[in-house]
């Protein structure tokens, strides 16, 4: 399971999340099998049309695979509201769990080495699965701690969630990511900049 308690939620705090990981793990792995590109990257195994970039190949991708209402956890009564005094209406947090799977996306002549690269990320995150202000002090300044546990999964799930991505299997762990949103209005408010290569896109890909 891998846990984020965040004390300011912004419309960029997944992404964050996901980039640190990455990050940690290039440090790693550039110092232990000393390669200077980066090696994990956050990314879907395929484009939305099926594609396989190429900026994918011979790398380690993280993407989320799930994204849900997390039914564990309960609204602190004191947590939202309506502030008359100051007329501040609140949203009720939002709690989520989400499925990060880690896959290993290598070529057949580079097979051994994405399996070598995949046995470094878990014994990495094995080793380091907790991350915090004081050990990490890079640590992106809207995220408060991570907890990082793997995630097992029938291999009949496993294939179920492959298939759903149109994509072969690959060498992969899952983690559990644990979010709160404290207020899900802020969200819509938040603003930024986006890059997108393509904006043209047609209705068609859209249709149930």
């Amino acid at each position: 399971m891998l846990m984020i308690f965040v004390h300011r939620w912004e419309s960029k705090m997944l992404d964050e999340c996901l980039n640190y990981l990455c990050s940690r793990l290039n440090q790693s792995i550039k110092s232990t099998f000393e390669v200077s590109d980066d090696i994990a990257l956050v990314s879907p195994p395929l484009d939305i049309d099926g594609a396989k970039a190429s900026k994918r190949q011979n790398k380690i991708i993280v993407f989320i695979s799930n994204l849900e209402k997390d039914p564990f956890s309960k609204l602190n009564p004191n947590q939202g509201g309506v502030n008359l005094g100051r007329a501040t209406i609140k949203n009720k947090p939002l709690f989520l769990t989400l499925t990060v799977a880690v896959a290993a996306n290598f070529t057949q002549d580079n097979y051994t080495d994405g399996l070598k690269l995949l046995s470094h990320v878990m014994a990495y995150f094995h080793r380091n699965n907790f991350f915090n202000g004081q050990n990490a002090p890079d640590l992106p300044a809207n995220i408060e701690q991570i907890t990082l546990e793997m995630e097992s999964i029938p291999g009949d799930q496993i294939n179920q969630m492959w298939g759903v991505f149109g994509s072969q299997y690959l060498p992969s762990c899952l983690y559990r990511v644990r979010a709160q949103v404290p207020d899900s209005e802020s969200i819509l408010g938040q603003a930024g900049r986006i890059h997108l290569t393509h904006t043209n896109v047609k209705k068609e890909m859209f249709r149930w």
